[in-house]
């Protein structure tokens, strides 16, 4: 994406009602080539979320070592230091809007559990006890509770158990929070009703401060196979004008579920969606419209 394009597609979003900011992924920098022209696109108006997720990821998979909850004290160490060069990254973006604009910052816990041991728990409580004591002008420590490993069950990032990002958080005695992606945790439970079983976990301890809309498939779709991490929009909602507009007929993600989720969770710092749309080729002005329906779709859901 080109900085016309992607400064096109910034400007189509901050006209959207229901909008007030971006999850921004961080990938070792703000930006992979950018960054000035990034920060001068951003609206003014918007708060942004930091998110690590793509980095956690990547890094796992050169490293099996490398996370906040690893055991290994060098790969704990290393995922310690990414997390202080984004409060370098949160910094440059509050100075750069002139004030906090960077409301959170979304960590996870990886890697896995190691097979021989549960002491993942106490490895995270550590790299949250280091990190919540540095200063984050404002912004929120919270994790993103990914899919974790279920035996004899594919999974997609396999990180740790929302049991034991909890049990981290308590142990830590930081005041970190947890956020909920309805896709990951579909994913882990192999189910479109048991994510409120998450929402509610979280809700019950204390710590549920996010949650984020992504969809998944239980077959295979034009986003990828069954379980995919791949980010489906809502499926064909029928109180709709246009039913079929900008959804896709596989996902599991339908909008009284998403509402539902939303009573459930109570208040939060943030919600939000996490869509892809296909074909991959899309144009700017097709994106931009698959999330203004989108957003239309949700806020306007009646309770059900």
């Amino acid at each position: 994406m080109g900085p016309a394009v992607e400064s096109s597609y910034l400007g189509g979003l901050a006209e959207i009602a229901g909008i007030r900011g971006l999850e921004l992924p961080w990938l070792g920098s703000l930006h992979p080539h950018d960054e000035p022209g990034l920060l001068a696109a951003l609206p003014a108006r918007w708060q942004v979320v930091l998110t690590s997720v793509g980095y956690t990821v990547a890094a796992v998979a050169r490293d099996p070592r490398h996370g906040l909850a690893s055991e290994d004290a060098e790969g704990r160490r290393a995922a310690v230091a990414n997390v202080a060069a984004m409060l370098a990254g949160a910094r440059r973006l509050n100075d750069s809007a002139g004030n906090a604009v960077v409301i959170a910052i979304e960590l996870q816990a990886g890697p896995g559990p190691h097979p021989t041991s549960s002491a993942g728990a106490d490895a995270l409580a550590a790299s949250l006890a280091e990190i919540g004591a540095w200063e984050w002008e404002g912004a929120a420590v919270l994790l993103e509770h990914c899919d974790a490993r279920v035996p004899g069950q594919s999974h997609a990032k396999g990180f740790l158990p929302l049991g034991d990002e909890i049990a981290a958080i308590r142990m830590s005695g930081v005041d970190a929070g947890v956020v909920v992606n309805w896709g990951r945790s579909a994913i882990e439970l192999r189910s479109s009703s048991r994510v409120l079983e998450h929402v509610q976990a979280a809700r019950d301890a204390g710590v549920l401060r996010g949650l984020m809309f992504s969809g998944v498939a239980d077959r295979p779709s034009a986003y990828g196979e069954a379980w995919a991490d791949a980010h489906l929009p809502f499926s064909p909602y029928p109180g709709a004008a246009d039913p079929a507009a900008y959804t896709e007929p596989a996902s599991l993600l339908t909008v009284p579920l998403a509402h539902s989720a939303l009573t459930e969770a109570g208040g939060l710092l943030y919600s939000g969606i996490k869509f892809a749309w296909r074909p991959a080729d899309a144009s700017v002005g097709g994106r931009v419209e698959m999330i203004r329906r989108s957003v239309g779709l949700l806020t306007a859901a009646p309770a059900s």
